[in-house]
């Protein structure tokens, strides 16, 4: 690996074995990540129509489709991680600079990070707000903070934070997959498509 901003090219067997493990994301990870994709693109839509949530906040539709979505997404993140450490994938192109391979990993981190701890975090709002987090009407899960936990209360104060700054690596993340779509052509975005393009 040569020092500096940029990677020296990969000898050429090494480069094609490289470039099919960029391409090899299987059926379940691409249907896992529109479908965690359309999920929380939904959730924020619930999130900004649902009232806000403060001491004397009654469960009702919205609320509980919000905590729902949450749960849902939770699970769908945690199959994805475990695929993920089983059938480990390169993330990006060796030829491309230092900095934006690491702005790639970052970001690929931080989406698994907020996504798996922010609904734990929401979780501890609703219990800190006693508002049961009833999924789908199907189960309610327990509370896991006393009534007006200090704790709780600010991690549903960091949970919204978490998702502020979701909705910027969302923004990040498009904004990076057309680049590498629209001006290196790379096929960077077709391995994630339903149908990768030759």
């Amino acid at each position: 690996m040569a020092s500096g901003s940029t990677f020296r090219p990969a000898k050429t067997g090494q480069h094609a074995t490289q470039q099919a493990r960029l391409q090899a994301y299987r059926p379940i990870v691409k249907l896992l990540h529109w479908l965690i994709a359309f999920l929380v693109l939904g959730q924020f839509v619930v999130a900004l129509l649902m009232p806000k949530i403060g001491r004397a906040t009654v469960p009702e539709p919205l609320i509980n489709l919000h905590f729902s979505l949450g749960v849902l997404i939770l699970v769908l993140m945690a199959i994805r991680a475990l695929l993920r450490v089983l059938n480990p994938v390169l993330l990006d192109m060796p030829e491309r600079p230092v900095w934006e391979r690491w702005v790639a990993i970052a970001t690929h981190r931080a989406f698994y990070f907020i996504l798996l701890v922010g609904p734990f975090l929401g979780w501890a709002s609703a219990s800190a707000h006693k508002l049961p987090v009833n999924v789908f009407g199907l189960f309610v899960l327990p509370n896991i903070a006393a009534p007006k936990a200090a704790w709780a209360l600010a991690a549903g104060d960091i949970h919204s934070l978490f998702m502020w700054i979701l909705l910027a690596l969302i923004g990040l993340h498009i904004a990076g997959a057309l680049y590498h779509c629209l001006f290196l052509h790379d096929h960077i975005l077709q391995r994630m498509l339903p149908v990768r393009g030759k």
